[in-house]
């Protein structure tokens, strides 16, 4: 069988005696070799059997080691598990409808479900594991351990055109097709000596599963446990690298500090500016591999970008049929998803990305609904309507959001009035953005709270109620 063509249970468990001693990961203290990761999701799989009532585990884990472990020893034990996205303060509501349990190693309140550590749930699965006897662990392991079923779903939850958290369904046989995707841009990892792969993005959502769990475990390739959280800490690093990254992170490199041995670097989310390209590859002399995929999706195309402006290139087990309004996505990997919300341009085989189709946008990587931000802000009791929009200023992409307050003391034009009142007025703006902010970052990302407020008396709308974008932005042109 080809290297790409290799199951999560054959890269687990075939040629075992071969790979046991391996590392499979590094924290900043210890190394985790493959026996140690495999007994410990035998030893978790077993506890979590046991719970019949169980269906279903949201797995908020942000080490990459427990996160793995969590992540298969759940569906070894026939349980669903469930990706939340991005954890904000308001994640865990409405958790009953999404998941029967949640593992975390976050800090969370109280959840309307059982939650539990994982390290305190790894300590006891492994004490309860060690004390069956060799008869039984073997009875066990060969039973649940023989095979993995490549139809076992795997449950994502995201943004959708209504704001509204969004399920997506997947397979764990549409994942590993995406990881054969993977080999496409990597065959030649697995030859090089001391390689080790680090990674600026959690791995609870789809693009931090694929490259950041998926591709190392089947590449055989260790990883860190960790988070690269700063540019800096990159320099820290003597031994070659692969390095799954982001845009935004990308775009904050300090190129003055010594550049480490990349040989692949990984970037999904956004569209990388050239300018960001180029200057990584100055830096380093490895060109940023972008992938445009998305949730539904998985990965479906790819381009090497050294600021040269490069066109995407489908991955091999996809392809992109022309429809009335743009494009439909042929690929096993969609688990029937077809719906394409960019708009493509065509040179031969390969395209450009010319825009988005709906109102999610994507700001620094991350998808942002302007819907769910308009709704989130008319639900504030001092809103009576409001609109978002993406705005560019100084260089920077971010979000505007024009509101209209249901206080009239608000909706006085500032030219009628005496200084000292225009003052007053002023004050009392920057007092309800301030409280907006405030009420928003319970519910959004920090990048998706809209950088500037305008308040106004009416929102321009043309004959027919739809709202006038040019008109909106020039409210932002100050």
């Amino acid at each position: 069988m080809k290297k790409n063509e290799l199951s999560l249970h054959q890269a687990l468990f075939e040629n075992f005696c071969f790979y046991k001693d391996r590392i499979v990961a590094y924290s900043k203290t210890q190394a985790y070799t493959h026996q140690d990761f495999t007994d410990s999701i035998k030893a978790l799989a077993l506890y979590l059997l046991k719970d019949k009532e169980i269906k279903s585990i949201a797995v908020c884990v942000e080490n990459a080691y427990t996160f793995s472990i969590v992540f298969i020893a759940a569906m070894y034990a026939g349980k669903t598990p469930v990706l939340l996205g991005n954890i904000t303060a308001h994640t865990f509501d409405e958790i009953e409808t999404k998941a029967d349990m949640v593992i975390s190693d976050l800090s969370i309140k109280e959840t309307a479900v059982p939650s539990a550590d994982i390290t305190e749930l790894l300590e006891k699965a492994d004490m309860e594991y060690r004390a069956l006897s060799q008869t039984d662990r073997d009875a066990f392991n060969s039973q649940c351990f023989s095979s993995l079923d490549e139809s076992s779903p795997i449950v994502f939850y995201t943004s959708g055109t209504t704001g509204k958290s969004k399920r997506v369904n997947k397979s764990l046989k549409s994942m590993q097709i995406d990881i054969a995707c993977s080999f496409e841009l990597s065959d030649s990892l697995e030859s090089i000596e001391g390689l080790r792969l680090i990674s600026t993005v959690p791995p609870y959502h789809m693009y931090g599963l694929t490259y950041r769990i998926f591709m190392p475990i089947l590449r055989h390739l260790p990883m860190t446990t960790y988070m690269v959280r700063y540019p800096e800490e990159l320099s820290n690093y003597s031994m070659p690298l692969v390095l799954v990254s982001s845009p935004a992170f990308i775009k904050r490199l300090d190129t003055k500090i010594k550049a480490p041995d990349i040989r692949l670097c990984i970037s999904a989310g956004s569209p990388l500016p050239d300018e960001a390209a180029l200057s990584f590859y100055n830096w380093c002399q490895c060109a940023v591999t972008e992938i445009y995929g998305s949730t539904e999706s998985n990965s479906m195309a790819h381009r090497d970008n050294r600021g040269d402006k490069p066109l995407f290139i489908p991955f091999s087990a996809v392809k992109f049929v022309k429809i009335e309004d743009g494009y439909k996505l042929d690929s096993l990997m969609s688990d029937g998803y077809s719906r394409i919300d960019d708009n493509l341009e065509f040179e031969g085989p390969h395209f450009r990305i010319t825009g988005r189709k709906d109102k999610i946008v994507k700001i620094e990587e991350n998808r942002v609904s302007l819907t769910q931000i308009e709704n989130l802000l008319k639900k504030n009791p001092i809103i009576e309507d409001a609109v978002a929009l993406v705005i560019t200023k100084n260089q920077r992409t971010c979000i505007g959001a024009v509101c209209i307050l249901k206080d009239k003391t608000f909706r006085q034009d500032t030219a009628q009035h005496t200084d000292n009142s225009v003052e007053n007025i002023t004050a009392d703006r920057k007092a309800v953005v301030m409280t907006l902010r405030e009420y928003l970052r319970g519910y959004l990302p920090a990048v998706a709270i809209p950088r500037y407020f305008r308040l106004v008396n009416r929102i321009p709308v043309n004959h027919m109620g739809k709202r006038i974008t040019p008109l909106l932005e020039e409210l932002f042109n100050d």
